[in-house]
């Protein structure tokens, strides 16, 4: 029953979502300590194209290995959605939440291609046999909000168990849009607040997007998950028809039908924090048991 209950609250409106079933324990309780194997937090680093960059690694308590998410930010950053780390955590998984190249001070060049190749080095850090006894290599899910949520769709690919994707941007699709000076001259104001806290040039990675316009087909891309359960969450940030395109070209693509949650908030899902873990956490719950 309470399954189902949890199914029919991720298929619901947002507005009844959160109301249709009691949350998990992992989002509004501390589990008891384990003295054996107790939860932390540690700093580290993974190594791709050459740079170390940082990462927080998260470890649940209890005897691994565990089910483990990497957590993928967005440009550039300003939302890490270490709430959800937080509660993920508590409910028996790992989570490893990365920087990227050239963000935030770390070492290497930031670019929107770069950090699909950043992501991608991240789960081959949590797949290393180094980690065995810490992460179910089998119970991989990939998580990403905003251009993490990109990341994540270009990530179809990669043989995980599943993918969340919350208010995901089709940067790919933005190419239609600087195909004219004043188009371009548009996305290059757009980014140029973020783009200060990476080392990268607007006018660069307005170009980036232009040129990689194929490559990051949003359709094509989004079909590569068929196969795997998948969770996609959209606000009223003007990104719903990018994460809808994902659900569709999942299901075209045999599916099975991603699960839908709906929030009327910002992109960072201001007002909704903690509804938006009980999505969750509810989910990775009901799916991966």
């Amino acid at each position: 029953m309470k399954s189902l209950l949890l199914t029919i609250a991720l298929l619901a409106p947002a507005s009844t979502s959160t109301a249709q079933t009691a949350p998990p324990q992992a989002v509004v309780a501390d589990p008891a300590p384990d003295k054996d194997f107790p939860a932390y937090l540690q700093q580290t680093r993974y190594h791709t194209a050459g740079v170390d960059v940082p990462a927080r690694w998260f470890t649940a308590a209890g005897k691994g290995p565990h089910p483990s998410v990497l957590l993928l930010h967005g440009f550039p950053g300003t939302e890490l959605n270490l709430d959800l780390a937080r509660s993920i955590q508590r409910a028996g998984w790992n989570v490893m939440a990365i920087h990227y190249r050239g963000v935030w001070g770390a070492p290497g060049q930031f670019s929107f291609g770069n950090t699909i190749e950043d992501a991608r080095a991240a789960l081959t850090w949590l797949r290393h046999p180094s980690n065995a006894d810490k992460v179910d290599a089998s119970r991989l899910v990939v998580l990403g909000h905003s251009m993490g949520g990109f990341d994540t769709v270009m990530l179809g690919d990669e043989p995980v168990a599943g993918f969340i994707v919350i208010s995901a941007a089709d940067l790919g699709g933005m190419a239609a849009t600087l195909d004219t000076p004043t188009g371009m001259a548009e996305a290059i104001m757009a980014l140029t607040d973020d783009a200060r806290f990476t080392n990268a040039a607007p006018t660069a990675l307005a170009d980036e997007v232009l040129a990689n316009a194929q490559a990051w087909d949003w359709r094509t891309n989004a079909a590569e998950m068929a196969g795997r359960p998948a969770l996609i969450i959209s606000s009223d940030d003007g990104n719903e028809p990018a994460d809808q395109a994902v659900a569709d070209a999942i299901e075209a693509a045999g599916g099975p039908k991603p699960a839908r949650v709906r929030f009327p908030t910002d992109h960072s899902y201001n007002d909704q924090r903690i509804a938006l873990q009980v999505a969750v956490v509810g989910w990775l719950q009901a799916t991966f048991r």
